[in-house]
Formats: C-alpha cells, structure tokens, sequence
C-alpha cells in the first residue's frame, strides 16, 4: 500500500490544493518500506491528481482540500484522509495503528463529520436564523408600527 502526504517542513501541508513537495510512503504489515520525496510543479490540483493515480497512491492523508479536489481524487479510487496536521512521522505512525483520529492530529476548523463528506459545511444554525432575527427585532418582512401607519 502506497501512501502519500503533502508536506511543508517536516509537516503535513494545511491546504492540499497548493502544496509543493510529496512523501510517498510504501506500508505493507510489518511496517514501512520505502519512503521518497517528490516535488510537485506548478500544475492544476487535477494534473497532480492525475500524477497520484499514476504512482499507485491508495491512501492521501492531508490538510484543508477544495471540495472538488476531495470529490475527484476519491472518484479516483484514492482513500482521502483530509484535515490531518502534524508531523509527518508522527501522522505515520497514527495511521498505521489506526490512532489518526485523535485530537492532536485535527486541523484547526475540523468538524464533526468533516472526514465523511462536505454535505454538512457551514453554520450549525440555519434552521434557527429566521426565529432569532425575530426574536432580536430584526426580521426584514416586520415593520414597525411607524411603518404601518405610514402606509
């Protein structure tokens, strides 16, 4: 199994779609087998995307992504790991004993189900908007009485 991670430094690159450099980690049981470092050019997410397909690259684990870079890689076939920070041998070391899912390993905005899809973005409070903006006197379709006369 191949396993590639976007890296800055020595850690994991916040935002997939931008990254410059690659680790690509072969696994198989007993641990890993082979590492090697690729740099990406500067080419459109969806041509990296391409270059991950052609390098065998099962699972990505990463930071931030687009959601139509998450939509295409797993239409790919890829395993998307996204919003990971940390370390890269530490983020290594968690996958392969299933430990990824550990606060320390979040990036900072992660939400409850942000790893199963992106259906759930945004804010907690839309259904109550319309009743707080009433209660807070705020409703735009309310006029106030001095509006009401005035008609």
């Amino acid at each position: 199994m191949k396993v590639a991670i976007p890296v800055w430094e020595d850690r994991v690159s916040s935002v997939l779609d931008f990254s410059q450099r690659l680790v690509v980690v072969e696994l198989n049981d007993a641990g890993e087998v082979g590492r090697v470092q690729i740099a990406l050019s500067d080419q459109s997410p969806f041509v990296r995307l391409g270059k991950l397909r052609e390098l065998g690259i099962n699972v990505l684990i990463c930071g931030a992504v687009s959601q139509p870079l998450a939509s295409a890689s797993t239409a790919q076939g890829i395993q998307l790991l996204p919003y990971v920070t940390g370390r890269v041998d530490d983020v290594l070391k968690a996958y392969q004993a299933g430990r990824l899912d550990l606060p320390e390993f979040r990036l900072p905005g992660w939400w409850p189900g942000a790893r199963r899809d992106f259906r759930r973005r945004g804010c907690r409070c839309r259904g109550r908007r319309g009743a707080n903006r009433q209660a807070d006197g705020l409703d735009p379709n309310r006029r106030s009485a001095v509006d009401r006369n005035e008609v």
